[in-house]
């Protein structure tokens, strides 16, 4: 095991990591950079919805090689150990993987003692498992764990650091959301030693509990499952309403996610007031849903009667060329990924981080290609000119596609208005009942 600071993949994975991070985002914030202590080794503790994307996105983040654990199957062959291991990636192992897996993990946490003993980073989920709900599920000991087994090691000198790290998406698995990440306050795990066993024990528990406080704080985090649907859907409806009703309209990252914050407060209160009424709408919102996903809507058309789109169409008339060039320049590197996922990817979690990673590697592949070859046929500098027309034109190709698809719905929603009458008019009505939910959830 090498204790060491960068190495080679290590920087082509945090290069990429960043290209794709600065690409895929619409925007991007870290807060709390200042509760990270310095100096000191510690044990990040985020929630955990993407894969492996979060382990890439605390690396950027942090500015220092992290180490972090990966399920042992993936290391079996020789390319991928090499690849993982490069990246500082550890095996974890479990039950399936044989009759030693415990003495396995055993020589994993030796190695992580040395690394805390060496004031590194190392990334831990201690939810044990991800999933695409924004919710904190159960917290494994395991953190803890290593933390109290490096003291141990190192003669309680090494002052371990647990620190919550709430990571949020505004969309979980597609381009063009919003990623905003804060870090807690840390948790001093000498302040957790006992001096036995049983005694350990206990303090594990009350480890767990306070973890799961700190990052419930830092991250979206709706509890009642059973309306998941209800609350999670309302609260990115009717963002405009529930920044009145919290006096916080702000357009920043963390404006949004305290008013979301607060909303999910009132709507789980107001459920467990009315649940005849929580039920009702439950199943307002499954049909919404349905409703819209047959129409080829979205939710935010239903904010208007209508939609004057001349002046919608003129524009994208008139912004074509460009589009069109940003298409022949981008497309592949772009949709190869998008591609590979939807026809090759069944598990939704791993869709992100594929898109962001790929994506990154891809673009840097075909840019790189396109800019040698005019830069052999051409004089001058025309490639400086034509790399910057790249940059340009990919961000004016999907700021096009994206306006032109709310073109699309817009449209669509002023035919259903006059052809599909009754079908309007239902959706208008469950639109309008999903927003009296928001406003009951802040009436006390």
């Amino acid at each position: 095991m090498r204790i060491r600071n960068w190495s080679l993949g290590y920087l082509f994975g945090y290069i990429f990591t960043t290209i794709g991070i600065k690409s895929f985002y619409r925007k991007y914030k870290v807060v709390g950079k200042e509760n990270v202590p310095k100096g000191k080794p510690i044990l990040f503790a985020g929630n955990h919805q993407n894969a492996f994307l979060e382990g890439a996105i605390l690396g950027y983040v942090t500015r220092s090689p992290i180490y972090f654990l990966a399920r042992s199957d993936i290391f079996k062959k020789k390319a991928a150990s090499f690849m993982l291991n490069s990246l500082n990636a550890l095996p974890i192992y479990r039950e399936r993987d044989g009759a030693d897996y415990r003495d396995k993990n055993e020589e994993v946490f030796e190695q992580f003692y040395d690394l805390l003993g060496n004031n590194r980073r190392i990334v831990i989920f201690p939810e044990g498992n991800h999933g695409k709900h924004q919710q904190l599920r159960s917290l494994k000991k395991g953190i803890f764990r290593i933390a109290v087994g490096a003291e141990a090691k190192y003669n309680k000198e090494l002052d371990v650091q647990v620190v919550p790290v709430g990571i949020n998406y505004g969309k979980f698995e597609n381009m063009g959301g919003d990623l905003l990440i804060q870090f807690g306050a840390p948790i001093a795990i000498k302040d957790y030693i006992a001096d036995n066993s049983v005694k350990q024990e206990e303090n594990y528990i009350e480890l767990v509990g306070e973890l799961r406080k700190r990052l419930s704080d830092q991250m979206i985090d709706i509890q009642k499952m059973d309306y998941y649907d209800l609350i999670h859907f309302t609260m990115k409806t009717f963002d405009a309403e529930i920044g009145l009703l919290e006096r916080n309209d702000g357009n920043d990252l963390v404006s949004e996610f305290k008013r979301q914050k607060g909303y999910i407060e009132k709507a789980e209160s107001y459920i467990e007031k009315d649940i005849e009424n929580a039920n009702a709408l439950l199943k307002v919102v499954v049909e919404f849903r349905g409703l819209l996903s047959e129409e080829k809507l979205s939710a935010w058309l239903f904010n208007k009667e209508s939609y004057a789109v001349f002046g919608h169409v003129f524009l994208l008339t008139l912004l074509f060329p460009l589009h069109l060039y940003g298409i022949l320049n981008n497309y592949l590197p772009y949709r190869i990924p998008a591609w590979f996922v939807e026809k090759k990817v069944a598990d939704i979690h791993f869709h992100a981080s594929i898109k962001l990673l790929a994506g990154s590697i891809l673009f840097v592949i075909f840019w790189g290609i396109q800019i040698s070859l005019v830069a052999i046929f051409t004089d001058n500098y025309y490639w400086a000119m034509y790399f910057g027309s790249l940059i340009f034109s990919a961000w004016i190709s999907y700021k096009y596609w994206v306006s032109f698809l709310k073109l699309k719905g817009k449209i669509r929603y002023n035919k259903l208005q006059k052809q599909k009458v009754d079908i309007f008019r239902k959706l208008k009505i469950q639109h309008e009942n999903l927003k009296q939910f928001v406003y009951k959830s802040y009436q006390k």
